[in-house]
């Protein structure tokens, strides 16, 4: 039984594998379970027996943490902030350590392209994936209660979305050259101050409250 579920780990791996270099490639156009199947050397029936199809095959490339971080609770418990001013700085660095690692991931920028498609069942279900992901990022990393930080995470979350697929389609936004580093620390500059500010004003409202560790302890990069 421990060979088996052993042998489906790593057929399940070897599968994603081979889909996420196909994305890299050409995008959500290029995918189809003919060459999924013969690049990872499986069978179609296979794929379609573990993932139902190309519909499953990207659900499960979202929601399996290699765009979106997946925090345990004992790294969550390290990284909660250990005073009400530090929460700013921790919305910060995970937002942009997020969309760096999105900006340098062909994969994921082509998700994140095809998720944004009009009357396009696939790009359905990217979305929906890729929203309840960033739900549940937003939830795991707000330690604080009384105000919405749903519509603010939408807004700025939403902004450097948007940002990345017009980088990925060598646009500029606001005359910012989104293809230039330069252009991105400008970016990452502005999402810094707009989180401080947010964080001032959550610190000054009587309505919030802001949940915080006894001791700061140092953790590496996600």
């Amino acid at each position: 039984m421990k060979k088996m579920v052993r042998n489906r780990v790593l057929t399940s791996q070897r599968i994603i594998d081979t889909l996420e270099q196909i994305l890299a490639e050409g995008g959500t156009e290029a995918v189809s379970i003919n060459l999924i199947a013969e690049r990872a050397g499986v069978s179609k029936a296979l794929i379609y027996r573990y993932f139902g199809g190309v519909d499953g095959l990207l659900e499960y490339f979202v929601r399996m943490g290699r765009m979106f971080p997946h925090y345990t609770p004992a790294w969550l418990e390290q990284i909660q902030p250990a005073h009400p001013g530090d929460l700013a700085n921790l919305w910060s660095s995970q937002s942009l350590q997020l969309f760096r690692h999105i900006r340098v991931s062909r994969s994921a920028r082509e998700l994140f392209k095809a998720g944004v498609k009009d009357n396009d069942p696939l790009a359905d279900v990217i979305s929906k994936a890729q929203d309840g992901e960033l739900t549940h990022l937003v939830d795991q990393l707000a330690f604080i209660k009384g105000c919405d930080y749903h519509a603010i995470s939408a807004i700025i979350l939403g902004a450097l979305s948007y940002l990345t697929i017009q980088a990925q389609n060598d646009r500029t936004v606001i005359g910012i050259d989104l293809r230039s580093e330069e252009g991105w620390q400008r970016i990452e500059k502005a999402v810094s101050i707009i989180y401080k500010a947010v964080g001032r004003s959550a610190i000054d409202s009587s309505n919030t409250n802001i949940t915080t560790k006894l001791v700061n302890l140092s953790v590496s990069a996600w």
